[in-house]
């Protein structure tokens, strides 16, 4: 299971001069995944029975956008090298999307799991740091992100392990996991504030209001949300709330240019509705589509463009349909573990449910859809329900009665 961690662990750090190194035609973070993948055949003949892979309507409707994705880049995408194919990412997911189902089969791995997540983006929030204070005297409103990618994909996967680590900060009730959260929480916020990604932003306070709403003191949980994100945002030179309230010339030549992108993607899905222009087609093609020299920038930067334009109206419903089934069955999972005293299944379940909701707000901004963090945090739901059923089998009930008390933790 430690190889299946460290795989998480690294998640976030997409360009990083180790993991991803290539070794031959491969990554030594697709290494890794590979090794993963002996260990869960491993695990998988040891437990000797076949998880639940399809029991969610999330992973049936994975399988399908699977297959879509398939299909479009061998019909209709722009071939090339296939290790710089969009096509190998989702084949990653799908490997994925069968290692956690096969090793995530209980609550301390799932604790374990989240938290390594969350260890995770903090860990990647100093190498953001640090490359703020070595280059921001350099350049005029420098944005760091060359480690993970890109600022604005960093603060996705932020987005994805703040409001569960907020949640854990406050109501878990282990101590030293309470003052790890906390120190996970401020490290990542510091971060973001530095990558300045305003949808990012959005998505941020669209989780936390959705965490704070659903807790029992929800004005405490507030000001300690305000007081995390704010004081940053107002004392640090660069924000995404600075960015949003006084946005620069280039910050306006930005927006200019992706409403540009974004009719040009419109036209796209208008005029190839069904089957759209092919798997990684965007950027090469859509110049054609655009008004001629009106935007120099030929990135989506919206997920939910990008796929309707490359795979079709259907593709789109069905990526639709995974993230809004994920965020039902969360929800499922949450008024279970209310009623069978489970308060971290309660948190992890609610943390989850927010950080998907953000992570739906802030890739309208960016083409977010091939964030690792994201998968997983969509696999994870569909793990949730099993562990709990499980985990409720072993305590020798399946329900249990009403507990107001598990608000207590929130």
């Amino acid at each position: 299971m430690i190889l299946f961690y460290f795989l998480v662990g690294i998640m976030p750090l997409t360009e990083h001069r180790i993991w991803a190194h290539s070794v031959g035609e491969f990554t030594v973070f697709k290494y890794i995944g590979a090794a993963c993948v002996v260990y869960a055949a491993y695990h998988l003949i040891a437990r000797r029975s076949i998880p639940p892979y399809f029991r969610t309507w999330q992973a049936r409707l994975f399988i399908v956008f699977y297959l879509m994705t398939t299909a479009s880049y061998f019909f209709k995408g722009l071939r090339g090298a296939i290790e710089f194919s969009p096509l190998l990412s989702y084949a990653s997911f799908l490997l994925l999307f069968l290692i956690t189902l096969t090793v995530v089969d209980s609550l301390s791995r799932l604790r374990c799991v989240m938290l390594v997540a969350i260890a995770s983006v903090a860990f990647a929030s100093l190498y953001m740091i640090r490359e703020w204070q070595n280059y921001h005297t350099l350049y005029a409103d420098f944005r760091p992100g060359w480690v993970v990618g890109d600022p604005n994909y960093f603060t996705i996967s932020a987005l994805l392990t703040l409001p569960l680590a907020f949640h854990l900060m406050l109501g878990s009730r282990r101590p030293w996991e309470r003052v790890f959260c906390a120190g996970c929480s401020l490290v990542t916020v510091l971060a973001v504030t530095l990558g300045a990604s305003r949808g990012g932003f959005l998505g941020l306070v669209v989780a936390f209001l959705f965490v704070v709403w659903h807790s029992r003191a929800r004005l405490r949980n507030l000001v300690m949300a305000g007081a995390l994100v704010l004081p940053m945002s107002v004392i640090l030179p660069i924000s995404p709330l600075g960015r949003l309230l006084h946005p620069s010339n280039v910050d306006k030549g930005a927006e200019d240019s992706r409403t540009v992108t974004w009719k040009a993607g419109l036209k796209m899905m208008e005029t190839h509705p069904i089957a759209g222009i092919g798997l990684g087609n965007f950027k090469p093609l859509v110049r054609g589509y655009e008004q001629r020299d009106e935007a120099d920038d030929h990135i989506a930067h919206n997920a939910y463009i990008e796929i309707g334009a490359e795979m079709g109206l259907p593709a789109l419903f069905v990526f639709l349909g995974i993230l809004f089934s994920s965020y039902l069955t969360l929800g499922r999972v949450r008024a279970r573990a209310f009623r069978a005293r489970q308060p971290f299944v309660w948190q992890a379940a609610l943390g989850l449910q927010a950080g998907l909701l953000g992570a739906a707000v802030a890739i309208f901004f960016v083409s977010g859809q091939y964030q690792k963090l994201l998968w997983l945090a969509i696999f994870l739901s569909m793990c949730m329900p099993e562990v709990v059923r499980s985990s409720l089998l072993n305590q020798g009930r399946l329900e249990g009665p009403n507990v107001a008390a598990v608000g207590n933790h929130a």
